[in-house]
């Protein structure tokens, strides 16, 4: 798996500007896993842009954002894409919506395993 770590809310907050549309997507997939993705950190990340008075016009829960299949969405609404994805997922995304600005929500921090008790080993760092 994906080894990912949150960025700090108020760097990514930092990015925006009032008047922007904002599409929070999440890969459910190695970084619900790391818990930080997935349904939970994607609701709690559009809220707290909410209650900053953002406007977040898409919220996606994607799969798994590095599979090309998975992420081909027709179009979002929002300017800015919002992703807790890893690295693999953001350039994907990027790659599928040029027109949109995407922000990276996460640092890939390298590949790992996870055992049954939820603890996660990084096995090699990037």
């Amino acid at each position: 798996m994906i080894v990912t770590s949150s960025k700090p809310y108020g760097i990514i907050r930092g990015l925006l500007e009032e008047g922007d549309k904002i599409g929070v997507v999440s890969c459910n997939s190695c970084v619900r896993a790391c818990e930080t993705g997935g349904r939970e950190p994607m609701d709690h990340m559009a809220d707290r842009l909410r209650n900053d008075g953002f406007a977040v016009v898409d919220e996606d829960l994607i799969p798994m954002c590095c599979d090309l299949d998975l992420v081909r969405k027709p179009n979002y609404d929002g300017d800015i894409l919002i992703v807790l994805a890893c690295d693999a997922g953001v350039d994907t995304l990027k790659k599928l919506f040029p027109k949109k600005t995407v922000v990276a929500a996460l640092d890939t921090m390298g590949l790992g395993a996870r055992d049954g008790k939820g603890t996660i080993y990084l096995i090699k760092r990037f």
